[in-house]
């Protein structure tokens, strides 16, 4: 399992705008997707950095978020 303070900390200081965050990477219970993605841009929106598109693709065993972001 992948930490979730790392993924943070490169959508927040990392030059890269562009991401594919494999989300079951970073959680047990693939099902609860939606409150690891809402904590996310919760934080992200505290740290001034703006989701400018998204796009979440779920399948049976794996969900694809991706987003832009502006800093």
């Amino acid at each position: 399992m992948k930490d979730r303070d790392e993924l943070i900390y490169d959508l927040i200081f990392s030059e890269t705008t562009e991401y594919e965050i494999h989300v079951e990477e970073y959680i047990v219970d693939i099902y609860k997707y939606d409150r690891f993605i809402d904590n996310v841009k919760d934080i992200l929106k505290k740290s001034k950095v703006d989701i400018i598109r998204e796009k979440i693709n779920v399948e049976a065993s794996s969900v694809i978020w991706r987003i832009s972001v502006s800093k």
